[in-house]
């Protein structure tokens, strides 16, 4: 990650430290004497998370060395995703099965690239362990029980009624299953990724998603800690 990257990463990390901290204020002074509305607890609870985001930005010379090496394998694949969105042609689909049928074009076209693509391609083994120390933070403790709940809110890993598929390289993330959400407080400690792809969870793994193709780019095998809400 370079310089620029790092302090706009920083600086918005502080505009929203910023914002959700004058929220608790204004739903304090709505809320009267002796109230603690939910709101100011989720705003403070999010404003706490942001915080400590913010402190665990500060890496090592080894752990920003890595970062800058997943940062140029994720603008790698944007590359190819582009160029190949481009050979396919850039019509609007008329209808949804002709949608259906693009990304489906474009899933092969990638996969067909990427034939000896293996886990880790991205997910180099020298960032995984500092991924799973960002993911763990954001989600350990009584503190993210909201934020473990939205990991398992529609997460295909702890479904037992989605569509059963296997995490791999070059899969086909499935039409019509469930998508885990990606809390705020895990998007803003991990590092940002073009609009080609996208943070999801399957279980407790982390994959990089396709936003076009639904094709699985790379996946963290175990990167979030235990998800159980009790």
């Amino acid at each position: 990650m370079d310089d620029h990257a790092s302090l706009a990463r920083h600086g918005t990390a502080r505009f929203l430290i910023a914002f959700f901290t004058g929220l608790c204020l204004a739903v304090s002074v709505l809320a009267g004497p002796g109230e603690r509305p939910r709101e100011k607890n989720e705003a403070e609870k999010v404003a706490k998370k942001m915080e400590e985001a913010l402190a665990a930005a500060h890496q090592s010379a080894e752990e920003r060395e890595a970062l800058r090496h997943f940062q140029e394998e994720v603008a790698d694949y944007a590359d190819l995703h582009a160029r190949l969105l481009a050979k396919l042609g850039s019509r609007v689909p008329a209808d949804a099965q002709a949608s259906v049928a693009a990304q489906k074009a474009l899933d092969h076209a990638i996969a067909a690239e990427r034939a000896r693509a293996r886990q880790g391609d991205i997910f180099r083994p020298e960032v995984q362990p500092l991924f799973r120390r960002l993911i763990a933070e954001q989600l350990k403790g009584p503190d993210t029980l909201d934020a473990r709940r939205a990991v398992l809110d529609g997460n295909p890993g702890q479904d037992e009624d989605s569509v059963p598929f296997a995490v791999r390289v070059n899969a086909e993330y499935p039409l019509g299953a469930p998508r885990s959400t990606v809390p705020p407080s895990v998007l803003l400690t991990l590092p940002p990724l073009p609009a080609s792809l996208h943070y999801r969870f399957v279980g407790r793994d982390l994959i990089l998603v396709d936003s076009v193709a639904q094709l699985i780019a790379d996946f963290l095998p175990a990167a979030a800690p235990d998800l159980e809400v009790k």
